[in-house]
């Protein structure tokens, strides 16, 4: 792979909102991929439904063009103030467009991201707060309705089980959900023709939380037939949460004049034909296409490739650790999935584990045979959480950076990030956070009451610290610092410290 001088990129990142797994893990990864990131001020962002501040963020833009190297830009922060306050502000479709015209302005190369708005399939409850409020009691409903208007343009459902599916909800519900659609579709086209003209570098617009049918399909197909049209380069995948670090990845590679060659090998072949959940399509496209967005190339022999992605699939009756009881034993799979690790690492190659087996949390199975293999400690990046999309994208934006890491620091950086991720995505997510779902819904509750998080903070710092004790691949650390930055269960960090 050809590699020109290393030099150390400037950045502004302006992330979809100020979640640990949005901008926390795009600036991690930009530290040890040499990128120096200019971060938004604090005041000027998103604090969960509360929107950041456009046009502060637009002045900041302007003020930090001359001194950079380019610009990732979420254009839902841009425009909406973030990614939750893009499903619930009211602005109108004039006073978004014309908050794009910043980067008219702008000299340094601008590499945006898009979010085809989700449509969630469940009344809300805890996180479902990311919706307006009437999906408290109609999100089900809206979602069937949404599902039935796709069915319905694509001739697979009648005018009546429209009708019917209609009257199920409150009219004021359905022309305030089909407007602000129509608002942020319309960004998106924009989005499509700034990219043609030469504005935008790079654009990515991905699916968040999608399905082959409904709302956000139609839209989905809808943007992909005028990109074909306009013979756009623009991205379109399942994905969201990933794609900061997805696009500092691909820049730092480019700048590198890096294309890195990256080998899939998922033991269970047939699992790369499944759809998981979440997603709108098998996920063997879904890698093909992230591979493309962090800047490489898919190659078919393990031999000629820099970085070699290991899959576990997603399994043939879908899993999610926030849904029902899983009970699948994976053993025989997770055994084939860790003798292939070490068949790679024994060969030389720099290795990056997926564990795509269900959605919202890695399967311990896998995590117990990778470290008993020996294989664990020895990949160079580490996911499993929420979608399918949002694992491959930050495992390969971690993985690829390893193939240029320009100092001891950033080596350790990585290592201490895979080893975070062991942690969140291995033991919190699928067991962790799942108990204490489990002991709230006992209580009538869908998270702890707030002056009850100091003390459990407390009690799972010592639950991960101890099952991380338990993996030899992480050797002596201690979690400390446990934080929920929206007071729910579900969206988790803290620091990892060695003894």
């Amino acid at each position: 792979m050809s590699t020109a001088p290393a030099r150390r990129l400037r950045m502004t990142i302006l992330p979809p909102d100020e979640r640990p797994n949005t901008a926390g893990y795009a600036y991690r990864i930009a530290g040890f991929s040499g990128v120096e990131v200019l971060r938004p001020p604090e005041q000027l962002m998103p604090r969960f439904r509360e929107p950041g501040d456009p046009a502060g963020l637009a002045d900041w833009l302007r003020s930090t063009d001359a001194s950079v190297d380019g610009h990732i830009v979420s254009l839902d922060l841009l425009v909406h103030g973030g990614l939750v306050p893009s499903r619930l502000t009211s602005d109108s479709i004039a006073e978004v467009i014309d908050r794009l015209e910043v980067l008219r302005e702008l000299t340094a190369p601008v590499h945006a991201y898009q979010v085809i708005t989700r449509l969630p399939h469940y009344d809300s409850s805890g996180r479902g707060r990311e919706e307006p409020e009437y999906w408290t009691t109609h999100g089900r409903l809206l979602f069937e309705l949404s599902q039935t208007w796709d069915r319905y343009e694509r001739g697979e459902a009648s005018a009546e089980e429209v009708a019917v599916a209609e009257r199920a909800v409150p009219g004021e519900h359905r022309e305030d959900l089909v407007r602000r659609r129509l608002r942020n579709h319309v960004v998106t086209l924009a989005a499509l023709d700034l990219a043609a003209g030469g504005v935008l570098r790079d654009l990515v617009i991905t699916s968040d939380d999608t399905a082959e049918r409904g709302l956000p399909a139609a839209d989905r197909l809808a943007v992909g037939s005028w990109a074909r049209r306009l013979h756009s380069e623009a991205l379109l995948y399942p994905g969201a949460d990933e794609v900061p670090s997805t696009l500092v990845a691909r820049v730092a590679a480019r700048a590198r004049g890096q294309r890195p060659r990256v080998y899939v090998d998922c033991p269970d072949t047939t699992s790369l034909e499944r759809t998981a959940p979440y997603e709108d399509r098998p996920v063997g496209e879904g890698i093909s296409a992230q591979i493309t967005a962090v800047g490489g190339v898919r190659v078919d022999r393990a031999a000629a490739a820099d970085l070699v992605l290991l899959v576990h699939g997603p399994a043939p009756e879908p899993g999610d650790w926030t849904g029902a009881p899983i009970t699948e034993d994976t053993s025989q799979q997770s055994s084939r999935v860790a003798a292939a690790g070490r068949l790679h690492l024994e060969a030389g190659r720099c290795t990056a584990l997926a564990d795509l087996r269900y959605a919202n949390g890695s399967d311990p199975q896998l995590v117990r045979a990778l470290d008993d293999a020996g294989v664990l400690g020895e990949l160079v990046a580490y996911g499993g959480w929420n979608t399918a999309g949002n694992t491959i994208g930050t495992t390969l934006a971690a993985g690829v950076s390893a193939l240029h890491e320009q100092s001891p620091e950033a080596a350790v950086a990585r290592r201490e990030f895979r080893n975070h991720k062991i942690i969140e995505d291995g033991h919190y997510l699928p067991v962790v956070r799942r108990r204490l779902q489990q002991e709230c819904a006992a209580r009538g509750l869908t998270d702890p009451p707030v002056e009850e998080l100091a003390g459990l903070a407390e009690r799972v710092a010592g639950e991960l610290t101890a099952w991380a004790g338990s993996i030899s691949a992480l050797g002596p650390v201690r979690v400390q610092n446990v934080r929920w930055p929206r007071s729910s269960l579900f969206i988790v960090d803290f620091d990892v410290d060695r003894h």
